[in-house]
This record gives structure tokens, sequence and C-alpha cells, in this order.
């Protein structure tokens, strides 16, 4: 073994040294379990951001490009007032995102005119 493997291997143990000592810590601290708790949280929203995304866009899009930075608009007020009532507090670069993702997993609006939108929704 050269130099450069034994620095490597070293590099790597030290890494994951580390991380079971901050998991242990985490875990007699009770934090993980608030980590746990907060990703449980954000995947309940994803699955609400979802939901509520298609049925909005479904009884209120006529497919008209321009009118979706209005509809995207009241959809992110909707957005979040469903956060609030699941105790959630994002931004609305957070819920920009979020927004996104679910325009991406459904085919009701173009990629590219939900880009164009989200940038004029502020």
């Amino acid at each position: 073994m050269n130099r450069t493997t034994i620095i490597l291997l070293a590099v790597m143990v030290d890494i994951a040294v580390t991380v079971a000592v901050v998991a242990r810590v985490m875990k007699k601290r009770g934090r993980l379990g608030v980590l746990s708790r907060g990703l449980d949280k954000a995947r309940a929203f994803n699955e609400t951001v979802k939901e509520t995304t298609t049925s909005f866009l479904q009884s209120n899009y006529s497919g008209d490009p321009g009118q979706l930075p209005a509809v995207l608009e009241q959809l992110m007020l909707e957005l979040d007032e469903k956060a609030q009532e699941q105790g959630l507090t994002l931004n609305r670069q957070a819920m920009k995102i979020a927004l996104m993702s679910a325009l991406g997993s459904q085919n009701v609006v173009p990629a590219k005119d939900a880009m164009d939108a989200l940038k004029k929704v502020a």
C-alpha cells in the first residue's frame, strides 16, 4: 500500500467513527427523534402538496400559460395555509421548491411553463 491509500483509509475510518459518535450522542439526547419527526412532517406535507396541486390545477387552470402565474400565486396561498395547519413554517422559496416538485410529478403543466410562471410569482 502506498502512502496516499493509507491516508485515505485513515480519513474514511475517522469519518465513520465521527458519524457513529454523533449519531449516538443525538440518540441519547433525543435529537434523532426530533429529526425523524421533522422528516415525517415534511413527507406528509409533500403528499399534501401533490394532492392539492393536482386538484387545484384541474379546477382552476385552463391551459393558458398567460394565466398560470396568477393561478400558481393562489395555489401558493392555499399551500401556505395547509403548511400552517400541519404545523410547518416554510419560507416562500421552500414552498416554490415543493410546488415545482409537485408540478413535475403530474402532466397538467409543461415544465417550461411552470418554471417561467414560478419566476413571476412573488
